[in-house]
């Protein structure tokens, strides 16, 4: 669970304004992944899944430019 909470802290750090449709649906599969792993119930996994569920549910695109 270290790993992946390492793995995705980049993406969820992005600001509102760079959380595109890909990368939303990204996070969404590591979410989907966290709650059926055997490791579901761990404190990071509850705590990652969280934060994935408060990303947006606009998905803006990248600015131009």
């Amino acid at each position: 669970m270290d790993g992946t909470a390492e793995a995705i802290r980049p993406v969820l750090d992005l600001p509102l304004s760079h959380r595109n449709n890909g990368i939303v649906v990204s996070a969404q599969r590591v979410r989907q992944a966290l709650m059926h792993s055997p490791a579901r119930t761990a404190s990071v996994a509850r705590d990652l899944r969280a934060e994935i569920e408060a990303f947006p549910a606009n998905r803006p695109a990248l600015p131009r430019g």
